[in-house]
């Protein structure tokens, strides 16, 4: 999908960065917020589209504000000045090479907090894989551990997707593919940042730290998803159980 040439994805977005805020944030896990809090940048649009989603405004209907990379670049900036203690970008990968671009204007201008890639967990390995070296922290969910539930509840297409984005349309039943994934990008994360392990003052600077929200009925196989992650990552993986 060509979004420089003003196509939309399944997440609706185009080329154009969208933001809807940006902020010191204290309702992420304990050793992301300190006493500073969490830097957040909240970006509109959303690969996945649950239909449960709390920041539906943001992820479904964009209320946001067009930005452009410097812009960003400066909100990061300002983050690290008000006293955050990490810069804590929300829905990031459909903006992963603004994120990117911003971060390299930032560094030259003084920005020294870690990264981190807070992700509904559906990731192309290929863009995990450019990010080595770039994000320090990962925060992916792990919604799923069947790909019925993950259609059932997720991929809401945008109104009037089929008709005007057949190209792209089949995307929108893909997210049977959302446990295989899921896990693949969960090994390629820990392979690159490992277990996140508190520094001294208790704020974790690096490593890896999973959500998941356990859902009614079963929905979102908690058990199998714990018992996974213990076998193939790490008993001490940090997880935060919703």
């Amino acid at each position: 999908m060509d979004r420089l040439d003003g196509k939309k994805g399944f997440c609706d977005a185009t080329s154009e960065l969208v933001i809807a805020s940006y902020h010191p944030h204290f309702g992420e896990e304990r050793p992301l917020v300190g006493r500073g809090g969490s830097g957040t940048i909240f970006f509109c649009h959303c690969s996945l589209r649950c239909v449960f989603c709390i920041n539906y405004e943001i992820s479904h209907e964009a209320q946001g504000t067009p930005r452009t990379i410097a812009q960003l670049a400066e909100m990061m900036l300002r983050l690290q000045d008000i006293g955050c203690h990490n810069i804590n970008v929300v829905t990031p990968t459909h903006y992963s090479a603004h994120i990117v671009l911003a971060l390299d204007i930032a560094a030259r201008k003084g920005l020294r907090l870690p990264l981190l890639y807070n992700t509904c967990g559906w990731e192309s390995l290929e863009i995990l894989k450019k990010l080595d070296g770039i994000v320090d922290i990962y925060l992916p969910d792990m919604k799923y551990a069947s790909g019925e539930m993950a259609v059932k509840y997720t991929s809401l297409a945008p109104p009037d997707f089929e008709r005007t984005r057949p190209d792209v349309a089949e995307t929108y039943s893909s997210a049977d593919t959302y446990p295989e994934l899921g896990k693949m990008g969960l090994l390629e994360m820990h392979r690159q940042v490992g277990v996140a392990k508190p520094a001294a003052d208790g704020i974790v600077y690096r490593g890896l730290l999973i959500r998941h929200l356990v859902m009614p009925n079963r929905i979102s196989g908690a058990k199998e998803i714990i018992e996974w992650i213990a076998k193939n990552l790490s008993k001490d993986t940090y997880l935060n159980i919703m």
